[in-house]
């Protein structure tokens, strides 16, 4: 009897073991599923998080390439008030602007020039008025084209930002020759990669004293990191019949900019300036080294730009100079700001 009590206990003792140890071998795979993600395993949550982490990750840097590289073209083109983008710009801004400017073969010459643009928000916040001798200015390019700034008023009208594509119209009148004047505008802007943008400007100036020139402009942006811009551009110009200058002019333009910090910028340029007539020719070299900085007030700002030129006009010898400029800005598009938020002519803006 008590040999048959010892043999049930001894199985009843072993088949609890066996199924303590059937239990535990089951949790420690159940375990190690959870742990490694096993397709097996019956929770594979844990691997399924991991992996969307690492795609979250992923995403992120990349957003934030992209954003440097759009914020740091948008801060080139608002700090060195570059044409084309405060010709997108529909808030209020006075702008004063006095230069010495000197080279070797021209001599000194004084400048002062004066602009305004000024919003009415009662036409939908897409009307400006703008006028002074600067922000209608038709000239080639200031830095290296002494063509005279005329006065002119008038009105700007802002198509909506679509995106790529941006249209825009002005009218007003001309002092100097008092011609009334119209001038269309449209600008395609896509981005290639997270790094590189392509922008295209077409705009066309008709006057009434039967004048008129058609503009063209290509850029190409390339953000080398998040403080280092190039830019290679292609700007030509096209005039009427009844003006002086004759034949197609093309300016190949290579930019490379430094973003210093949100008040100073350091920006070189190569220029070469071409005509079509009497026979296609180099008109001009340019080299020149751009310095701008905010000083202690964020509307005060000042430019020292040394610059060597080679010009037909001087049987292409060599015409050191330097331009010293201040700006003074009283409005609500500082460049800086550009720097901290979006382009105010973009669809995600508010007022």
């Amino acid at each position: 009897m008590l040999k048959i009590v010892l043999v049930t206990m001894v199985l009843l003792f072993s088949a609890a073991s066996a199924c303590a140890l059937e239990q535990e071998i089951t949790e420690d795979k159940t375990e190690q599923s959870r742990t490694t993600g096993d397709e097996s395993g019956e929770q594979p949550a844990d691997a399924e998080t991991k992996q969307s982490r690492i795609l979250d990750f992923i995403e992120k840097e990349k957003e934030k390439v992209e954003n440097q590289s759009t914020r740091l073209v948008q801060w080139t083109d608002s700090f060195f008030t570059d044409q084309e983008y405060q010709s997108e710009v529909a808030t209020t801004q006075f702008r004063l602007r006095p230069e010495l400017y000197y080279r070797s073969e021209q001599g000194l010459k004084v400048k002062f020039k004066g602009s305004f643009r000024l919003r009415l928000p009662n036409l939908g916040r897409r009307v400006s008025l703008v006028g002074g001798s600067s922000d209608m200015d038709d000239s080639f390019d200031e830095s290296v084209d002494d063509d005279i700034n005329e006065p002119s008023i008038g009105l700007r009208f802002l198509g909506r930002d679509k995106g790529k594509w941006n249209f825009s119209a002005s009218v007003g009148i001309k002092g100097n020759e008092f011609a009334g004047f119209v001038g269309p505008r449209l600008r395609y802007r896509t981005e290639l990669t997270p790094r590189t943008s392509f922008r295209f400007v077409q705009k066309v100036l008709w006057q009434t004293n039967r004048t008129w020139q058609i503009r063209s402009r290509f850029d190409y942006n390339f953000a080398l990191n998040e403080r280092v811009f190039f830019r290679q551009m292609v700007d030509g110009r096209w005039r009427g019949e009844y003006s002086d200058e004759e034949g197609y002019r093309t300016r190949i333009s290579s930019f490379l900019t430094r973003h210093l910090s949100n008040t100073a910028g350091l920006q070189g340029e190569f220029s070469t300036i071409f005509f079509t007539k009497p026979d296609t020719h180099v008109d001009e070299y340019v080299v020149a080294l751009r310095y701008r900085k905010q000083t202690w007030r964020d509307w005060f700002y000042y430019e020292i730009v040394p610059q060597v030129s080679w010009e037909n006009e001087f049987d292409y010898k060599t015409n050191p100079g330097i331009r010293l400029r201040i700006e003074i800005f009283f409005g609500s598009d500082k460049a800086s700001e550009f720097w901290q938020r979006e382009a105010e002519d973009s669809d995600d803006f508010r007022w």
